[in-house]
């Protein structure tokens, strides 16, 4: 079985009404591998300044290799 991905999103704070009712600029969801991580990431670059992830009980940051900031 996999273990679920707790992932949190920090978007850029002009476009976080986009992706949370609030405007809440960290927005932390639970997804099913780190390719929809990925996906994620790849698909909302543009609005995202950081991306970081638990893996196995391992916290890693995505910001690195999605080329965001």
């Amino acid at each position: 079985m996999d273990e679920i991905v707790i992932t949190r999103f920090t978007f850029h704070a002009d476009r976080a009404t986009e992706f949370s009712e609030d405007g809440r600029q960290v927005v932390e969801m639970a997804l099913d591998s780190i390719d929809e991580v990925q996906e994620y990431a790849e698909q909302f670059a543009d609005a995202l300044s950081d991306v970081c992830a638990i893996v196995n009980g391992q916290v890693i940051s995505l910001s690195d290799f999605a080329g965001l900031g």
